[in-house]
């Protein structure tokens, strides 16, 4: 009997996302846009995370879950704390990481099981590249970052790197041999590549497992950073798929308001509070969700958000509502909530930031640079300060300031581990002063600054609608997907073809 056509099967794809907020959702909209096409998709991650994931997955489509329970108990943490999100010192995230590797064994005899067509995990589970090459299926690692940020990776692993030959961590240098002068100091550059520490030998390890890989899957529209991407692919020898901005698949208002987690503010508080407002008016302010300034960083972006005269919506985590008003006052100028009310509003907690940066009265984002949130920014179509504090965020304001040419940088030298984010403060009128930059009018280079980011929303937009270049790049990927099946399929006779064994 003939087997089933298998261009005409759906494929099944296995996605195993990092656990954290800023890994797990983009990802899983990415996976979303496999299920719109017709083809299956199974989540492997935690009870908790998959909860979560269930409620900010857009409906329809062929989508499921295998949770695997989170060993707490084994590496000393209470039930139901399986996300890095909760997380607010590194020996909490120590035993969340040790979990995660323990999660393996599991995981892989799913996949063995299973057998998918393809495995698409985040680069936090090198492992996976091994196990897809065994069971001879395509691996995509998947970067919260963009081709830029990977390429700056790899100049400064190199021994001629200009950062090992500056006289001191503020010295300004230039990165040779990328398709645009990039200029950093290397107090801005991650602890790990000034001095190397067990940090940079994970690094090497993910590198190498994305060595073993079929390729990159990348939140990201092509026009973006396509130098990059082609330099990528020089120095890396795999393919790249950019299939972004994924955040875009999200159309009415609900689906916006409900990816992530639960918003502690809602769709019609936002929405009145900024329809109220004049176009381009409003500055959106959000450090991502893994930052908790302390009080007195918090007191100079309050001063300077006040200086400045402008409309915002500022998102602050660590804070709630039910704080007495001597503990406002600790990071909250006197009177501040009062004078600013009809032109300000503070969320203490989660938000619904697409939904927020797509409305008409936003007219700038102070960002910490993460890759999401540049992404999110881009697509819609707005400006921003850079405000830059870990991870790879350094390299992506580059990205908007020196290369898109859309941002001001509010001037933020050094790098510090997400748990170290408000041990360089930024001075009230560093704040002031960016914020006037990017959200005065009548600025000519302010109005150019805008003009091209409403440019590169346009261009997002058509990068994800049929024709458009992430559009095109998912059609070519499912189609080789298919065809590695097909001659996958031819060896499925041959023992070494069949055998798989877990290992030790």
């Amino acid at each position: 009997m003939e087997m089933e056509s298998s261009a005409s099967r759906p494929l099944e794809i296995f996605v195993i996302p990092f656990l954290s907020p800023g890994h797990m959702f983009p990802l899983c909209e990415m996976a979303s846009l496999f299920t719109a096409r017709g083809h299956r998709v199974t989540i492997i991650t935690t009870p908790s995370n998959a909860a979560h994931l269930h409620k900010a997955t857009p409906r329809g489509g062929d989508f499921s879950f295998h949770a695997i329970p989170f060993p707490a108990k084994e590496v000393g943490l209470p039930e139901g704390l399986e996300n890095f999100f909760d997380a607010k010192d590194l020996d909490t995230a120590s035993k969340l990481h040790t979990g995660m590797v323990l999660l393996r064994r599991e995981m892989e005899e799913f996949i063995a099981a299973r057998r998918p067509d393809c495995v698409v995990s985040d680069m936090f589970h090198p492992w996976t590249a091994d196990t897809a090459a065994r069971l001879r299926i395509p691996r995509l690692v998947f970067h919260t970052a963009c081709m830029f940020a990977l390429c700056l990776k790899e100049a400064v692993r190199s021994p001629d790197s200009p950062h090992l030959r500056v006289k001191s961590d503020y010295e300004p240098f230039v990165f040779p041999g990328l398709p645009d002068p990039i200029t950093m100091t290397r107090s801005q550059l991650p602890d790990y590549v000034r001095t190397p520490n067990g940090y940079t030998q994970m690094m090497e390890e993910w590198r190498e497992a994305e060595l073993k890989s079929y390729g990159v899957l990348v939140n990201n529209f092509y026009e973006l950073d396509s130098a990059y991407t082609h330099q990528y692919k020089k120095i890396m020898g795999h393919k790249i798929f950019s299939v972004g901005p994924a955040a875009m698949i999200h159309r009415k208002n609900d689906d916006k308001v409900e990816r992530g987690n639960k918003p502690v503010v809602g769709e019609h508080e936002c929405l009145s509070f900024l329809d109220s407002k004049n176009p381009n008016s409003v500055l959106y302010i959000c450090f991502g969700s893994a930052c908790i300034f302390p009080n007195d960083q918090l007191m100079e972006i309050a001063c300077g958000l006040e200086a400045s005269g402008h409309h915002f919506i500022w998102v602050v985590f660590g804070k709630d509502n039910g704080e007495l008003v001597h503990e406002k006052e600790d990071w909250l100028p006197k009177g501040f909530e009062e004078r600013t009310r009809e032109r300000g509003m503070i969320v203490k907690g989660w938000a619904p930031q697409v939904l927020i940066l797509d409305h008409p009265s936003i007219g700038g984002f102070l960002t910490h640079c993460g890759w999401n949130s540049i992404i999110e920014g881009v697509s819609a179509g707005v400006p921003m300060v850079t405000w830059p504090l870990y991870a790879e965020q350094f390299y992506n304001e580059k990205l908007v300031t020196q290369v898109l040419g859309i941002g001001v940088e509010v001037g933020k030298m050094d790098w510090n581990l997400w748990v170290d984010a408000g041990k360089e403060v930024v001075k009230r009128e560093n704040v002031e002063r960016a914020i006037r930059k990017l959200m005065d009018s009548g600025d000519l280079a302010a109005e150019t600054r805008r003009q091209k980011a409403k440019e590169l929303g346009e261009k997002a937009r058509r990068a994800v609608e049929e024709g458009g270049s992430s559009h095109r790049n998912l059609t070519l990927l499912i189609e080789e997907l298919k065809q590695l099946r097909e001659e996958r399929e031819k060896l499925l006779g041959s023992p070494e073809a069949m055998s798989y064994t877990a290992p030790t």
